[in-house]
Parts: structure tokens; sequence; C-alpha cells
């Protein structure tokens, strides 16, 4: 079984980077559980797929390829 769970990746993803800043894992996973199940994030995760599932950049200044596009191209207007 490879490491993170396939079914579970997005959470566990979350709490190990949480899990630097916090005294114990249970709590990481936690909060990251709470992460990935709020609607809003779930929302925009979804956004974000659609958009480079149609070609289109996300306009998301965390997507390294989206947002650096934008700044090369200012003219580009942004389909989000």
């Amino acid at each position: 079984m490879s490491y993170p769970p396939a079914d579970d990746r997005l959470r566990h993803l979350i709490a190990q980077e949480i899990n630097t800043s916090v005294d114990t894992w249970k709590l990481a996973f936690w909060i990251a559980g709470n992460v990935v199940r709020n609607p809003a994030i779930q929302a925009e995760l979804v956004r974000i797929s659609r958009a480079h599932a149609s070609g289109q950049h996300c306009g998301d200044r965390n997507c390294f390829n989206c947002f650096g596009a934008q700044l090369a191209n200012p003219t580009q207007e942004n389909p989000a």
C-alpha cells in the first residue's frame, strides 16, 4: 500500500504540512480533515480543477503555472 493512500491523499498531504507546526500528528490530521471537508474549500478545488480541465488559467496565486502565465501576459482576462 502506498502512502499517502489514494482515497485520502489530500487530507494526508495537508496534515503533513500542518504537522511541522503542531505538537501531534493526531491534531494535524484532525485539522486537515476539517479543511478538506469545508464546503468553501471543496468548491474552490472544483473551480480550479474545472478551469484546468478546460485549458483555462485558474487565476489562483498559489497555482504557480497559472499565476505566472497571468503575470507574463497582463492583457489576458481572468476567466474566474
